[in-house]
């Protein structure tokens, strides 16, 4: 056996150790998520406000900043843990950037199933790190990747289970206040017996004594894509002890400013502005409780009406609104509600 000592340089000197990989592993794990969570985090506020306002500018840009922070980390690292003969090195950054996408994933997802739960988005990144690099440790160098990546999925898919399962509570919750506000209703409700015409969205309140329905085409064409109809109901003596001016009586030939038409019992007027075209039918469908029904224009980004208005008849809609038979408005809450 050879025992003879190892090989030095000509000049004497000792060749260097190679760099560990574990300071940059600490930094990356400590800072990166944080600092590049907060960013993100910043840029998603500004991509939400624009979504309200149907500008998917900040929107788009919030998905190419995630790509670029994410993917520019994710080879950075790599290439440093290159440069440190780290074994395997395309292992950790994999776990890394994972855990960010499933920070950003777990930030947005509340959101976007409506349910009242905050996550911030350093944390979420910082979390899902934190945890897939505990467990990347633990392993062997050929048996830690896919055990890190499933302890981030696990946990993304337990916070989602839970955060679904608010989602059907609070859907239920949402669900049955509905229902009672319905039941207590003092009034009969007005419903749209029309084919082509489908609930989509009611409240009532007792207090107001109003009822609102939301209707949209059954197969909406593009001529008509995105056009509502709200009916409403309301109690004429609770709006007259309100000081409520009645449609009728706001009409030009009642001394009122707006253009009305008359159809039997059929009040029509007029609710243009500038922005839109706008009508609204009015009829007394049943003894001292009054139905309006109120058409309703998708708009562009500019608040501008993105379709002209439809070739509807108002008069032959308001015709076809009677009361709502027993338990019909419950069945009604119960449809839009899901």
């Amino acid at each position: 056996m050879n025992t003879s000592p190892e090989q030095t340089p000509d000049d004497g000197t000792v060749p260097p150790a190679p760099k560990s990989a574990e300071g940059p592993k600490f930094w990356f794990v400590s800072v990166y998520p944080l600092a590049a969570g907060t960013a993100l985090w910043v840029l998603g506020f500004f991509a939400l406000f624009g979504l309200l306002y149907d500008d998917p500018s900040y929107a788009v840009l919030f998905v190419l900043g995630t790509a670029v922070v994410v993917g520019g980390a994710h080879f950075w690292l790599q290439w440093i843990l290159e440069g440190r003969d780290e074994p395997r090195p395309r292992q950790f950054p994999a776990v890394l950037s994972t855990a960010m996408v499933a920070g950003i994933f777990m930030s947005v997802f509340p959101i976007s199933v409506n349910v009242d739960v905050f996550i911030p988005l350093p944390l979420a990144c910082s979390g899902f790190a934190l945890l897939g690099t505990f467990v990347f440790s633990l392993g062997t160098e050929r048996n830690r990747l896919v055990p890190a990546l499933a302890a981030v999925l696990g946990a993304v898919l337990l916070l989602v289970g839970v955060i679904w399962w608010l989602h059907e509570r609070e859907q239920e919750e949402r669900r049955e206040e509905l229902l009672q506000d319905v039941s207590d209703f003092p009034h009969e409700i007005a419903v749209l017996d029309l084919p082509g015409w489908e609930p989509t969205s009611m409240w009532a309140s007792r207090d107001l004594g109003t009822a609102s329905i939301g209707y949209e085409p059954v197969d909406p064409s593009p001529e008509i894509d995105g056009f509502v109809l709200t009916l409403q109901s309301e109690s004429m003596e609770d709006l007259a002890e309100t000081g409520w001016t009645p449609l009728h009586s706001q009409c030009e030939s009642d001394g009122g400013d707006k253009p009305c038409e008359e159809h039997g019992d059929v009040v029509v007027a007029d609710m243009s502005r500038n922005t839109g075209e706008r009508f609204e039918a009015r009829t007394e469908f049943t003894d001292g409780v009054a139905a309006n029904l109120m058409t309703g224009m998708p708009t562009d980004e500019n608040d501008e009406p993105a379709i002209d208005f439809p070739d509807i008849d108002m008069v032959e809609l308001a015709e076809n609104v009677r009361p709502a038979e027993s338990g019909e408005a419950e069945e009604i809450a119960s449809t839009v509600m899901g």
